[in-house]
């Protein structure tokens, strides 16, 4: 494949500056924890819908997408569209009490129902979660800076690792909401309106599009159905209860922005995949033989796109990567700070929480580096965290927002079963088998309805108009 030109080259490395310079441009207005965690709850609506949009396409919806639409055509639109479908769900969800908590963390909103220990118990969950995804976007970005500057996979993990890295530890959430809508804008111009234009263009325009494009490929269920349900599985209960999507709620001015932000960012995520597809299926006309379907959004970028257009759109694919790796190192250092550091000493003072939590997040990107340059598989990183967010988390976190009154041992018993149950079922079928998902959410739901109905020592959280409870 042709490596980028030395123009294309310098575009996109001052661009990786900008990043950082935008850390430094917003921590000023770092001065407590909630400014460091959740942007001092002060994000606008189209600031919000950009940020949230940007957190939830990450490295395996862009190139997970336009690989699946190279494969499998208008099929492809399962994997976006369920994400999309997802996180409307969570606008939904936001109507209930979980919006008017002031909470840094869903492990905080675990301890509020269920005790001390299940937060904590939820706390090593989610940033298990959190950690092994973040883990995927360091690889995807060194597999795009790869392609982008020829570089070893090593080097630009390293060097993307480090950037995301910068830009959080200088301004925390504040400096990962400016990045997004930043990386927001070069998304929308790069894939979303230049890439699918120009792909169109050089394959003869619409007409051509519409009348080359394999039969097999205008089939929506072409993908087959056991993929479909994989992606419900996984999706739908970690966008639903995921940390890094939920911090980006509580970073929100008011319930009525989180919602509708929300709503609009869903929105964005399903128009997003439909130009991925777009891209894919015009690949597919000019080059039915690729040899590696996976690198389908960089070749498709090469063939399709000339210099200085092209640097956008790799940037873009890198923008994508990059918000979603900078969310999942910021929501793991805030649990680990929150619910596991300031649980176990309350008295640290706001200086002491943001300096602990900066120290957290480099100590965890730095070893999400470490594990990127290590690991062997993508995939098994992200079967092992959805494994865990949905089989343990999904069930009690979402009925303690529903349920008038809960049962405290309901909710850490079945946390405790669905965990040994999750880990048992790795180990008898493997890292990457879907048992540990489903038999995960069947326990966890089992015990928990299940003493939930016989535990008489039920309790309503009540939350007054401040977020307090």
């Amino acid at each position: 494949m042709t490596h980028f030109t030395t123009t294309d080259t310098i575009i996109v490395i001052c661009y990786l500056i900008v990043l950082i310079g935008v850390g430094i441009w917003v921590a000023r207005r770092t001065k407590t924890t909630e400014d460091f965690m959740v942007a001092g709850r002060n994000i606008g609506i189209w600031k919000f819908t950009a940020a949230m949009a940007a957190c939830v396409i990450g490295g395996s919806l862009t190139m997970g997408s336009s690989t699946l639409a190279y494969n499998f055509g208008i099929g492809a639109i399962w994997l976006g569209g369920i994400c999309a479908l997802s996180i409307f769900l969570l606008s939904l969800f936001l109507r209930t009490k979980l919006s008017s908590l002031r909470i840094l963390s869903a492990a905080e909103g675990f301890g509020i129902f269920y005790g001390p220990y299940a937060r904590v118990l939820s706390a090593v969950v989610m940033m298990i979660y959190m950690f092994m995804v973040g883990v995927v976007q360091v690889v995807a970005v060194g597999t795009i800076m790869n392609v982008m500057f020829g570089w070893s996979t090593q080097v630009s993990m390293l060097i993307g690792g480090l950037v995301v890295l910068a830009y959080i530890v200088i301004g925390g959430m504040w400096a990962v909401t400016y990045t997004d809508i930043f990386q927001f804008i070069i998304m929308t111009v790069g894939v979303c309106i230049l890439c699918p234009i120009m792909a169109i263009h050089s394959i003869g325009g619409v007409e051509t599009f519409i009348e080359s494009a394999p039969a097999t490929h205008l089939d929506i269920t072409s993908i087959g159905g056991a993929k479909i349900v994989a992606y419900i599985l996984l999706y739908t209960t970690g966008f639903l209860v995921g940390q890094d999507i939920w911090q980006r709620a509580f970073t929100a001015k008011s319930p009525k922005v989180a919602r509708r932000g929300t709503a609009f960012a869903a929105l964005y995520i399903f128009l997003y995949t439909v130009a991925l597809i777009i891209i894919g299926i015009c690949l597919v006309i000019a080059m039915p033989n690729l040899e590696n379907p996976d690198l389908a959004f960089a070749t498709a970028t090469t063939a399709f796109t000339p210099t200085g257009v092209r640097c956008v759109i790799m940037a873009a694919a890198l923008a994508a990567v990059m918000s979603t790796a900078s969310s999942e190192i910021m929501g793991t250092a805030t649990v680990a700070y929150n619910d596991l550091v300031r649980n176990a000493k309350p008295d640290c003072t706001e200086k002491q929480g943001i300096l602990i939590t900066r120290l957290i997040a480099i100590a965890v990107g730095l070893l999400a580096i470490v594990c990127a340059l290590w690991i062997q598989s993508v995939l098994v990183a992200l079967d092992v965290a959805y494994a865990f967010i949905s089989g343990c988390v999904f069930v009690p976190l979402v009925f303690a927002f529903l349920l008038k009154k809960v049962s405290a041992k309901a909710g850490l018993l079945s946390m405790v079963g669905s965990f040994i149950t999750v880990i048992i079922f790795m180990v008898k079928d493997g890292l990457a088998a879907t048992t540990p998902i489903i038999f995960g959410m069947f326990v966890s739901a089992a015990i928990f309805f299940g003493v939930n109905a016989i535990d008489k020592k039920k309790h309503k959280v009540d939350i007054m108009e401040d977020g307090t409870v």
